[in-house]
């Protein structure tokens, strides 16, 4: 009997394969499970190089309950975005997602391995919120990014929002897009690797 698609499964299936350019590219970032909005929402899988990619797994045992607020909060944030799913979520998913969404269905091969398939490619999602992309930074990090612009020091002292919103007002939406993608390469201390020795 054909064993269900499991969570780990795709996963896995995808880092070989849909993955495994963007895992071996020197200025590339993968992080499993990137929180939004202060851990609201988490991203499966978020790919950051020239862009942030957002992948969202839907496996065998799964539903779509959360897929509308996902996509939503994926909208706000990540430039692309792609859905692996299992062959049984499609017709749901499809009627779920932007058109900019891109669409990757999943199977189980009879001898066990998962099979892939492309419906749609992505495109770029022209609607990213600049606060809420500010908002995948630390306060610290936003702090030291305001102090080396010679910033008020009683302003770096100020209440997270407070901070987020001078960094928002101070850089225009593609060169702060570029310097939280920037920043978040440079972070060390990711809780899904070691941390650096």
């Amino acid at each position: 009997m054909r064993s269900r698609l499991k969570d780990a499964d795709l996963r896995a299936a995808a880092m070989r394969r849909l993955l495994a350019h963007a895992a071996s590219a020197p200025d590339t970032l993968i992080v499993s499970e990137l929180g939004l909005a202060h851990g609201a929402s988490r991203v499966d899988i978020a790919v950051i190089n020239g862009h942030i990619r957002g992948v969202e797994i839907k496996a065998e045992a799964d539903n779509l309950d959360r897929l509308p607020r996902q996509v939503e909060a994926y909208g706000r944030v990540v430039d692309r975005a792609t859905l692996i799913a299992d062959e049984r979520h499609l017709p749901q998913a499809l009627s779920l997602l932007p058109d900019w969404w891109g669409v990757v269905s999943a199977r189980r091969a009879a001898n066990g391995a998962v099979v892939f398939r492309r419906l749609r490619a992505e495109r770029t999602n022209r609607s990213t919120d600049p606060m809420t992309v500010a908002r995948l930074l630390w306060r610290d990090e936003v702090r030291a990014i305001l102090e080396r612009h010679d910033c008020d020091p009683r302003l770096l002292r100020a209440p997270r929002a407070v901070l987020y919103a001078e960094l928002v007002a101070r850089y225009p939406k593609t060169k702060l897009a570029d310097l939280v993608r920037r920043t978040l390469k440079d972070r060390g201390n990711w809780r899904d690797r070691p941390r650096p020795a």
